[in-house]
């Protein structure tokens, strides 16, 4: 089934009727989102909303990174997986709720975790990219791996998320149009963010305040409408229930997105 006869099942079903009577939706849009694909990096506390609401939002093809194994510390936050699933793989356990909340899309697993090594052909084959991970590192892989892509003439966008309490993070990457991820959060902090990372307290509804403002980005550049984040920095405090645009810039002389390096 190609990309237009999968758009064209999607709306003849009616699980996608109270969505297509939005105005900036429609039937168009559905269809655009049925012929679209998105990778989501973690399934964890942020790709735990982000891969549902993908998913209901009938995106027609998702992709899900993910090699670790569901623990009973995750459960607080990362509500795709439950209790009877401790000691799954977190990308088995997450396709298998996924596929019952919609058989209609299409959803690719890779068990295993995102290197330099295989970062650009995963990521290669998808229209945009959600980081939901807890490591800088790998956060830097992502975005590394998609400004190489742009390079090659493959312009897939990069949305990373991050949290840490009841504070979280958005961004929206896609140079030159866009700073990257290293242009903001330059990667010689890497090292001391890695270590300080089992340390840091994660409250659940951050994570799922954060990993859904992910998910809604990602529909709005799938469907063609503005993006309000683009060239800002979105910042959420769960405390004040308060958010917060910081414009940001890219750095010309940053050491990944720079077109002369």
């Amino acid at each position: 089934m190609n990309k237009e006869q999968r758009a064209e099942k999607q709306n003849n079903d009616g699980r996608y009727s109270r969505q297509i009577l939005i105005e900036q939706i429609g039937e168009e849009g559905q269809e655009k989102l049925a012929a679209s694909s998105v990778i989501v990096i973690g399934a964890g506390g942020l790709g735990s909303p982000a891969l549902i609401y993908l998913a209901t939002a009938g995106v027609g093809c998702i992709g899900l990174v993910d090699s670790d194994k569901i623990a009973l510390s995750n459960l607080n936050r990362q509500f795709l997986h439950n209790t009877c699933d401790i000691g799954r793989f977190k990308a088995d356990s997450a396709k298998e709720k996924l596929s019952n909340l919609n058989n209609k899309i299409k959803i690719k697993t890779f068990n295993t975790h995102l290197t330099d090594d295989n970062a650009e052909e995963i990521l290669s084959g998808f229209d945009i990219v959600i980081g939901a991970v807890d490591s800088f590192e790998t956060r830097f892989v992502i975005n590394k791996a998609c400004v190489l892509l742009h390079k090659q003439g493959l312009h897939i966008p990069y949305i990373d998320g991050g949290i840490n309490g009841f504070s979280g993070s958005v961004l929206f990457s896609n140079p030159p149009h866009t700073p990257c991820l290293n242009c903001i959060f330059p990667q010689d902090i890497e090292k001391k963010e890695t270590q300080k990372k089992h340390n840091t307290g994660v409250l659940g509804t951050t994570a799922g305040v954060i990993g859904t403002i992910e998910a809604n980005s990602a529909l709005l550049y799938l469907l063609g409408l503005p993006n309000p984040i683009e060239n800002k920095l979105l910042f959420y405090n769960g405390l004040h229930m308060s958010f917060d645009h910081i414009d940001i810039k890219r750095n010309e002389n940053c050491s990944v997105c720079n077109k002369e390096k």
